[in-house]
């Protein structure tokens, strides 16, 4: 499933010329580091084709398990939740951030 994502991700980037993502993990209760990993993953795929990834609706305990992990999200930006995101993205496209 994970794979899938991925690659329908990289495919409607480049169809749509997309400059932005936003992943909304709200529904995540818990991570493991496959999880992390696929974050950093699609961002990197994501950054590659020319987007920039915002994770949104990060719980405190998955932030907590992803710091006692060691993940870094490097290249992800995050924000608490759909509306902040959206903003951030917005601001990213417009030069600000």
């Amino acid at each position: 499933m994970v794979m899938d994502l991925q690659e329908d991700l990289s495919h409607r980037i480049a169809e749509t010329s997309a400059k932005g993502v936003i992943i909304d993990i709200s529904a995540l209760e818990i991570v493991d580091s496959f999880v992390g990993r696929m974050l950093a993953t699609n961002a990197s795929i994501s950054r590659v084709l020319g987007a920039e990834t915002i994770v949104v609706g990060m719980r405190p305990a998955v932030a907590m398990t992803l710091v006692e992990l060691g993940l870094s999200l490097t290249g992800v930006r995050t924000a608490l939740n759909l509306e902040r995101g959206l903003k951030l993205l917005r601001r990213i496209s417009a030069g600000r951030v």
